[in-house]
């Protein structure tokens, strides 16, 4: 399930309202990171997404300093980068869905071209952070706090990886690639079954091709149903 931050409606982690700084809402805007309380995971998230934020501006040129806070200068910043960037859409100096995307997508080509496994097409990469994540750098999980970042990376399940590094996107995109090379090695080079694995764990993975691969699983009994075909679709296609 798709993490929570700053395209939840609700607002949760401190995000701000479309050119309203004063009212949550679904964006990254004037405020935002403000006296994060980074014990507390949604506000943790979204001032690491405006951390991540800054530094793919300075990756593309600009001047600014990274302090995870969404102030004056970034805005301006954010408003320079979008007017020279058209699939942005209209420049007003804030952070959503496409401008995140454009943002970050070249770091995520550079992982790829650097680590992938020709046997991953690069609309996986895409397609797992846009499943998981919206190509929101501060995204917590919906269901489970512990997942964090673009990648939604549970830190239980990697203690490897602390919090700072699991909202990291060049650990998002390198954790990705990695997981599906790995699970294209256990599970007989299969891409649509590697992908099921993101969601499903291998083992589950391997309960569910057992089963006949079924479009709609449960993977125990008392467990909801996930539309495991839905899920692999929406992946491949970036």
């Amino acid at each position: 399930m798709t993490g929570r931050g700053a395209w939840n409606l609700a607002g949760v982690g401190g995000t701000k309202k479309y050119k309203d700084a004063t009212k949550p809402g679904p964006y990254y805007y004037l405020g935002t990171g403000e006296n994060a309380n980074l014990s507390d995971k949604n506000e943790f998230g979204v001032y690491r997404a405006v951390v991540a934020y800054q530094r793919a501006l300075i990756r593309a040129g600009a001047k600014l300093k990274v302090d995870g806070v969404l102030g004056p200068v970034t805005s301006r910043e954010l408003f320079e980068y979008q007017s020279t960037h058209p699939e942005c859409g209209t420049p007003w100096g804030g952070v959503g869905p496409d401008t995140s995307k454009s943002l970050l997508l070249p770091l995520a080509k550079e992982r790829y071209m650097e680590h992938s496994d020709e046997r991953i097409p690069f609309e996986a990469l895409t397609g797992v952070i846009k499943t998981e994540s919206l190509w929101d750098a501060g995204a917590v999980g919906a269901t489970d706090d512990n997942d964090l970042g673009l990648a939604q990376i549970n830190g239980p399940a990697h203690p490897d990886l602390n919090k700072y590094e699991r909202t990291l996107p060049i650990v998002a995109f390198d954790f990705v690639l990695a997981y599906l090379t790995n699970a294209l090695n256990q599970l007989d080079g299969n891409l649509r079954d590697a992908i099921a694995s993101y969601n499903l764990g291998i083992g589950g993975a391997r309960s569910w091709i057992k089963a006949g691969r079924p479009d709609l699983y449960k993977p125990t009994a008392g467990s909801a149903e996930r539309n495991v075909k839905k899920y692999i679709d929406n992946i491949l296609a970036g």
